[in-house]
């Protein structure tokens, strides 16, 4: 049985860049921006954008977070990762951009993949939060930018789930998440010319896809569209299922 990791005790998982970020945050600080709070995340912050439509970029970033302090390093990452680019370039940004920007990878041959994947599966909804409130502020100063497939964003989730998943056989488990894509995730993809592939499930329970057509080069395959993928996975196979773009 390997080591379960908490939150408490992820300190020593940093990456050398996420400890600077967080020791010294550049981009904190009091802003006017707007407010996100996820209640069952127990995180809050505030996030101020500047934008300079004649250099179609962010030019600044501020932010106000109260929250453990990986909080830091993800904001600390999008600032990094979105400031002083073409907005045409920073549309595509996904959380495993971020996770790269912060080096979280570097120390992934330091520790035992079930240490990194539940390390992966912690980090995994705080920075998909921090992309979707990046993109709904995006969308208001750069309209028309985002989007996500209608059909998804208005799923309504039931909770329906399947009794004792993590009993059945691997094929079986993926033959039920295939029909739940193929059935209420797939059409509504399709209808933007982009298509979704499952690649592999985990034995913790992490769903890894890879994006086709249009979908890999838009901005909500990696936030909103994510998020609806995973809930609509959470209530049709089991709740504690996680959705993560395949990395290769």
């Amino acid at each position: 049985m390997h080591k379960k990791y908490t939150h408490h005790l992820f300190w020593d998982l940093y990456s050398n860049k996420m400890r600077k970020k967080i020791a010294r945050p550049q981009h904190a600080g009091k802003c006017s921006g707007e407010d996100f709070f996820h209640e069952k995340l127990s995180v809050a912050y505030k996030i101020e954008l500047i934008y300079d439509p004649s250099a179609e970029m962010f030019t600044d970033m501020k932010y106000v977070v109260t929250a453990a302090t990986f909080m830091t390093a993800l904001l600390e990452g999008l600032a990094e990762c979105i400031l002083n680019k073409k907005v045409s370039s920073v549309v595509h940004l996904r959380a495993s951009d971020i996770l790269d920007t912060l080096q979280v990878y570097e120390i992934a041959n330091l520790y035992d993949d079930d240490v990194m994947e539940d390390y992966i599966r912690f980090l995994s909804p705080y920075v998909n939060h921090v992309i979707d409130s990046f993109g709904f502020i995006a969308d208001k100063l750069v309209p028309n930018t985002f989007t996500t497939p209608e059909g998804l964003s208005n799923f309504s989730v039931e909770g329906e789930g399947i009794k004792n998943f993590y009993e059945l056989d691997k094929q079986v488990q993926i033959a039920h998440i295939e029909r739940v894509m193929e059935k209420d995730i797939r059409p509504y993809v399709e209808l933007d010319d982009g298509g979704v592939k499952v690649k592999d499930l985990t034995k913790n329970g992490i769903v890894l896809i890879e994006y086709e057509g249009n979908c890999t080069s838009c901005h909500a395959a990696g936030s909103t569209t994510l998020s609806a993928i995973t809930s609509i996975l959470k209530a049709k196979i089991d709740n504690t299922i996680e959705v993560l773009p395949f990395m290769g």
